[in-house]
């Protein structure tokens, strides 16, 4: 599952949290937050970890092209 890395920074910007507080919030490793900013595919369990620290649904977190297919 890939993240878009846009929506992500706006997420966190809207929670007022940066990326060390995301990790903490969402239990995840700074070095999976940098490989989901750098465009690799993430856990959908991790994705929903990040999704539920930052207070949204997954969906508003996805790449647009795979909610398409």
């Amino acid at each position: 599952m890939k993240l878009n890395a846009t929506k992500l920074t706006l997420a966190m910007a809207n929670a007022c949290l940066n990326a060390y507080g995301l990790c903490t919030a969402a239990g995840i490793q700074y070095q999976t937050y940098r490989r989901i900013i750098n465009g690799k595919s993430c856990k959908p369990a991790t994705a929903g970890a990040i999704a539920a620290a930052l207070g949204v649904k997954v969906e508003n977190l996805i790449e647009s092209e795979v909610m398409e297919k």
